[in-house]
Order: structure tokens, then C-alpha cells, then sequence
């Protein structure tokens, strides 16, 4: 079972990578951030730093792209190719409001003739780089799957991640794991589940819905259990000592790269996955004023 670690703006930078893997472990690749690509390429400083190979030394990471002109998709491959990734990644998933009213992100499942043309477009001549894609499976409905699904099958993508939610369903709607099975039945290339793999249970019930996956991509779930991805395969659970160390390096790796106040409003942003639904540790983690308070409301409460 391969396993890639979703990128989450704001969090899931080079220190959050590479602390997880150092105490963690357990994803075999890690999402970077998309890029929002310009017509004359130009990165902002924070997405330049997210990309450079000594970000990311010793872990494997995927490069992600938004965009809808083919022209900046190729320009942003043939970049990272000269920065050293043999693959980077399309996202049609992004349900935001300020990406989806261009016509990116999941915005692009709209209209799906203009995604064949674009797609067209981009796989019209040898590409510099491998290009995976991670999609929804609709805009409005999921019945807009199957055109979907047929569109992306036609091309050699690198793998397909299937977010089982349509863009308007967000991330709270319920989710649909019969369109994963759905592509697994129509040959999909090396398809990969995401959507609401929280705990073991829910990949076991993965597995017994859809036998044949072989990847799958987790995002929330790690930001609420940080040792999910070596529970999924057959290791233990997080201790206190992990957690202590976990939060503690993360804080202080940011409060050197930004400000000691940023990294404590991101360490707070971060403890919240594992705070959901416990209204005591929630009260604690707000009221908290440093690390070791924000480490107790999380171990403690």
C-alpha cells in the first residue's frame, strides 16, 4: 500500500515534512502546496522555498499545480523537471471559491469539454515531466462522474487521486466510495482513494468495499493522528513522548523561520484536528499562552 500525505496550505510546509517523517514516518510521498501559476511563471517566495530540493532533502515530495492554460502546465513541469522531480501534479480538486469562479481547481470539472481540450492540449507532444492529476468527481453532482472518469482514462497520467466528493459537497459532505470502485472497475491508471480515512477502521472498510486499492492519500487524518500512516501499516499509536516532541520541534522550527507569535497561532491552528468534538480540550487550547500550554491542552484534557 503506497500512502501520500495531502498538502494543506499554511501547515504543511518543509519543517511540518520533514519533522513528521523524522518522528512519524509512515507516507511514502508528500504533497507540496500548489503552485498558482502565472503567466510569466513567477513563484512567490514561499512557493519557491516549498519546491527547493534542500526544503525537501531526504523525503519524497509531489510538486502540485493549479492552473487551466496548458502553456503555464508545461512551462511548470519543464521547472521542476531542471529542479530535479520526475512528476508533478495537476489539481482539479480545490473546491475554494476564489479558485473554482476561474475555472481551476474543481472549478474546471464544469465544463468538461474545455478539460479534454486542455488535456488535449497538454499531452499533444511529450511532456518535460510526468503529470499525475487529483480531481473530484464533479462539480454539482456526483452523476457527473462517469463523463469525468472517462475523460481522465484517456490520458497517461502518472497515477489519479479521486477525492470521492464534488466540488460543491466541500469537505463535510458525505462522501461516495462507490466512484472509487467505479474507477477500479473501468481500469483507471493507478488510482488513488482520498476522502475521510481517519482511523484504521475506516481503512479496513476501504479495503473490504474496494479490494483492489492500492494507494490512497490522507490529509485531516494525519493532522489529527500525526502516526496514522504507521498504525495503517501494522505499527503502534503515537506516545506522549512522540506527541510532546512532535509539537514542540514543530514550534520551534517555525518561531525561528517566521515569528514565535505565528508559530504559536499555527501550532493552535494545527492542534485543533485532534481537539474536534472535545469541547474541554478545546477551551484549554484556546486559552493556552505558549507551547507547554497548547502541549497540555492536547495531552492532558
Amino acid at each position: 500500500m503506497k500512502i501520500y500525505f495531502a498538502p494543506m496550505e499554511g501547515i504543511t510546509d518543509g519543517i511540518f515534512r520533514r519533522t513528521h517523517q523524522q518522528i512519524f514516518g509512515g507516507a511514502d510521498v508528500y504533497g507540496l502546496p500548489f503552485h498558482k501559476l502565472t503567466q510569466s511563471l513567477s513563484l512567490m517566495t514561499r512557493e519557491k522555498r516549498d519546491v527547493d530540493p534542500e526544503e525537501n532533502r531526504g523525503i519524497r515530495v509531489l510538486p502540485q499545480a493549479l492552473t487551466r492554460d496548458p502553456a503555464q502546465l508545461l512551462a511548470w513541469l519543464e521547472y521542476i523537471r531542471e529542479l530535479g522531480y520526475e512528476c508533478g501534479d495537476l489539481n482539479l480538486g480545490c473546491p475554494s471559491p476564489t479558485v473554482t469562479r476561474w475555472g481551476r481547481g474543481s472549478g474546471m470539472l464544469k465544463d468538461p469539454g474545455y478539460l479534454q481540450s486542455f488535456l488535449d492540449a497538454v499531452f499533444s507532444r511529450p511532456l518535460p515531466a510526468r503529470l499525475s492529476v487529483k480531481t473530484r468527481i464533479g462539480y454539482e453532482r456526483a452523476e457527473e462522474w462517469n463523463r469525468i472518469l472517462d475523460i481522465l482514462g484517456a490520458y497517461p497520467f502518472a497515477h489519479v487521486t479521486i477525492h470521492v466528493r464534488t466540488m460543491r459537497e466541500q469537505y463535510t459532505g458525505g462522501i461516495h466510495p462507490e466512484a472509487f470502485a467505479q474507477a477500479l472497475q473501468k481500469g483507471i491508471r493507478c488510482p488513488v482513494y482520498n476522502g475521510d480515512l481517519r482511523t484504521p477502521a475506516d481503512f479496513a472498510e476501504l479495503l473490504a468495499r474496494c479490494p483492489g486499492t492500492e494507494a490512497v492519500m490522507i490529509g485531516r487524518g494525519f493532522l489529527a493522528d500525526p502516526a496514522l500512516g504507521r498504525r495503517l501499516r501494522g505499527g503502534p499509536e503515537a506516545t506522549e513522548e512522540e506527541i510532546r516532541a512532535w509539537y514542540m520541534a514543530l514550534y520551534e522550527g517555525w518561531a525561528e523561520r517566521f515569528h514565535p507569535t505565528m508559530a504559536l497561532g499555527r501550532i493552535k491552528k494545527l492542534m485543533e484536528w485532534p481537539a474536534e468534538g472535545n469541547i474541554q480540550r478545546r477551551r484549554l487550547l484556546r486559552r493556552a499562552k505558549d507551547i507547554e500550554g497548547c502541549i497540555r491542552a492536547v495531552t492532558e484534557a
